[in-house]
């Protein structure tokens, strides 16, 4: 409608022009009309051959580093573009983009990086910048909106750029001394060489027969079925001299586990800071370490579970999971504690890691320890000294100021 009503007013200015034979007129209404066609093939044409890419140095960071970031804008046809104005979404509080200038967003929790040029014909124009990773998790960049029109200024077009790059930066990691917990045997007399000898239950290697003494649970029923006799057969276990360190999260900050409550953003980060840390310590160690937590994965359906492994890549494993968790509890820390227990190898060290500690939680614990299993709490509070073994169940607090 805007164009339309202008070539009204500029044929109307020639039909004047002409009636009256006003030769001034006359030339305006030319000048007009040559404006107003150079616009309308400016509004044409001025998105083709426009093409805009997001590039960044890594897909992957730890806390703390730099990762650049390319901005490329390439005009691939005869048409210079006289302005061209550039928003693109980029994550808000944690990460740094310098030097650029970057505005508020409509979007929570996200900001506007805001740019205008100009670019020429057949022209590739690349902006550049560092992304300082000051924030643990999935941040994501984009989608983008690129803005621009004729040179007079009379008509705009935008084209919507969809596509997100992401960003997955790793949690923080701080020394187990910093957090106040002892600097010789943190989690008690943990095993640091490979001198003892356990049975990993995980591995079945055999059956023989019951001898006195045996635990009942080792049992092996369907074996007993088929022996000469019925005779009761018990499970072989593979021996193994690698102790194990399993980490259980609780991302809840609150004891009651209704989503709609929300969370406290740093009493999650510090759970997740010091879960990062204690896996941390294992790897140097050389144990086997595990992760587990009552919350699913970004964009996934699956739970944080991660299993005891040889895999050289096993701690990195347990950092990307922990930067992409969903900060919303799947179940109730005790739960938690009850389903992994079932699985855990005979002897494993089990490192909780929470914000709240309820008698239930606790029940549970003590139920590892009759188990064979060494527990210990690790509780994010305000209080500055190492709390009271509770019950003969090692416990420490620690604040949330020694985690950053």
């Amino acid at each position: 409608m805007k164009g339309e009503a202008w070539l009204w007013l500029i044929g109307g200015l020639l039909f004047v022009s002409l009636l009256l034979r006003e030769g001034q007129l006359f030339v305006v209404a030319v000048i007009l009309l040559l404006v107003s066609s150079v616009s309308q093939l400016w509004e044409r044409y001025c998105l083709h051959g426009l093409g805009y890419r997001r590039v960044l140095g890594q897909t992957r960071a730890f806390f703390g580093e730099e990762v650049p970031l390319t901005i490329e804008i390439v005009n691939e046809k005869p048409l210079p573009l006289a302005w061209l104005e550039v928003e693109d979404t980029v994550p808000g509080l944690g990460l740094t983009l310098q030097p650029a200038h970057v505005g508020p967003s409509h979007i929570p929790g996200r900001r506007l990086l805001s740019m205008l040029l100009s670019v020429r014909w057949y022209e590739r124009v690349r902006r550049h910048y560092r992304v300082t990773c000051a924030a643990r998790g999935i941040h994501a960049f984009g989608p983008a909106v690129l803005r621009t029109g004729d040179i007079f200024g009379l008509s705009t077009r935008e084209m919507d750029i969809p596509r997100e790059d992401y960003l997955l930066v790793y949690p923080r990691i701080v020394p187990l001394e910093r957090l106040g917990l002892p600097a010789s045997h943190p989690f008690g007399e943990v095993p640091l060489q490979r001198q003892w000898l356990f049975e990993d239950p995980m591995r079945t290697v055999g059956v023989r027969e019951f001898r006195p003494g045996d635990n009942p649970r080792r049992l092996h029923w369907k074996a007993t079925a088929h022996a000469p006799g019925q005779t009761l057969q018990v499970k072989l276990f593979e021996p193994t001299t690698t102790h194990r360190l399993h980490v259980l999260l609780n991302v809840g900050t609150s004891d009651l586990n209704w989503s709609w409550q929300g969370y406290d953003p740093d009493a999650l980060e510090a759970a997740i800071t010091i879960a990062a840390s204690v896996a941390s310590w294992a790897a140097e160690r050389s144990l086997l370490i595990g992760l587990s937590a009552n919350a699913k994965l970004f964009h996934s359906t699956d739970a944080v579970r991660i299993r005891p492994s040889r895999d050289p890549r096993q701690l990195m494993h347990i950092f990307e999971a922990l930067a992409r968790l969903v900060p919303m509890p799947s179940m109730a820390p005790e739960t938690l504690v009850e389903l992994e227990g079932r699985e855990l190898a005979f002897g494993t060290t089990v490192v909780m890691v929470t914000a709240v500690a309820n008698q239930a939680l606790l029940l549970q614990l003590r139920r590892l320890r009759r188990g064979g299993h060494q527990p210990i709490l690790l509780l994010i509070s305000a209080a500055e000294q190492p709390l009271a073994p509770l019950d003969g169940l090692p416990a420490y607090a620690i604040r949330i100021e020694d985690t950053r």
